[in-house]
């Protein structure tokens, strides 16, 4: 199903909230931001890695609008280039987009991703996006401007303030203790995403990121 969440400056969801959106949706993360000058994303195929991100960055994120991701796989292979955010540009718009659900008319293109294919025809003029036909669909633009193309998406509280989700499904869907959630991984994985990625814990340097070679 997926699960899209926004953010305005101000706001942030729960860690209960995010664990449970990861644990139903397990097959990649990724957010974008807007830091007030111009747009960063983050993503992995390892929910882990992104969940160790926006811990390290917490506070950071909390202050700028940002476009957040859990993916479930429905079309095409759980990698990176299927984890969304995606870029686009239309229309004199760059940012990045994600989607929520199945684009049927757009499983068979150029991509084996369903949702890669829809954006591209929207940025092609050749697909309308806001209608709920294909799924529900946010961005963030260069400005940082968030936007639901599709105007079902659901208001909720969060940690601070109220965050914007595609779909409550996963407050069902998972019974996931916080705690254990926690003991049982995520604390290794947030461990070896801060060795990946050269991030010293509760260091207030650069958001921008680019693993190890090895």
């Amino acid at each position: 199903m997926c699960v899209i969440v926004t953010s305005e400056a101000g706001s942030m969801p729960t860690m209960t909230q995010l664990a449970q959106m990861s644990d139903t949706n397990p097959d990649g993360a990724g957010i974008a931001w807007h830091d007030g000058v111009r747009l960063h994303r983050y993503r992995n195929e390892d929910n882990h890695q992104t969940l160790a991100f926006i811990a390290q960055h917490w506070q950071f994120l909390e202050s700028v609008p940002f476009l957040l991701h859990f993916r479930l796989a429905t079309h095409g292979k759980v990698c990176v280039e299927n984890t969304h955010p995606f870029r686009f540009s239309k229309s004199g718009r760059t940012g990045f987009i994600a989607h929520n659900g199945i684009a049927r008319a757009h499983t068979h293109g150029r991509f084996e991703s369903d949702s890669r294919n829809a954006i591209l025809a929207w940025q092609a003029g050749q697909a309308d996006l806001s209608d709920g036909s294909q799924g529900r669909f946010a961005l963030i633009d260069q400005n940082g401007t968030l936007e639901w193309l599709t105007d079902d998406a659901e208001r909720i509280r969060g940690g601070v303030g109220f965050i914007t989700v595609s779909n409550t499904n996963w407050e069902l869907g998972s019974l996931i203790d916080v705690d254990s959630w926690w003991d049982d991984g995520y604390q290794n994985g947030w461990e070896d995403a801060c060795v990946n990625y050269g991030i010293i814990p509760n260091d207030e340097d650069t958001l921008d990121y680019m693993p190890n070679r090895h």
